[in-house]
């Protein structure tokens, strides 16, 4: 979640809830607990049900992949359409290295949904 100093610099947009993957044509969940805090035009109390119920959904057991690293292990993942989050699992001693890949980062695919 956004403490206040970084929500006052991220002024409020509205976006679409789901989007339409450009590559698999799936409709994708395009919310997020830390940025997404109401759906336009419902009452509050609605729109706090609906998103809890979104915010929830993509948790499930069933959706889950925790990842047991192994030496030579390379990992890769959608951002347009999965939940992530890296959980510090090494020490100090034990070197990780990263690298973030872009492909077809030349377009925009909130211009495109939009």
């Amino acid at each position: 979640m956004l403490t206040e100093a970084p929500r006052r610099q991220k002024p409020p947009v509205s976006h679409p809830l789901f989007l339409c993957h450009l590559i698999t044509g799936h409709d994708v969940l395009y919310a997020d607990p830390g940025y997404t805090t109401a759906i336009e035009g419902l009452p509050p109390a609605d729109s706090d049900a609906i998103l809890n119920f979104l915010f929830r959904h993509p948790m499930r057991s069933d959706f889950f992949h925790a990842h047991r690293w192994t030496v030579g292990d390379v990992l890769m993942w959608d951002n347009i359409g999965l939940v992530h989050n890296a959980v510090a699992g090494c020490t100090i001693d034990e070197p990780r290295y990263m690298r973030r890949v872009q492909v077809m980062a030349t377009l925009d695919y909130a211009a495109l949904a939009g």
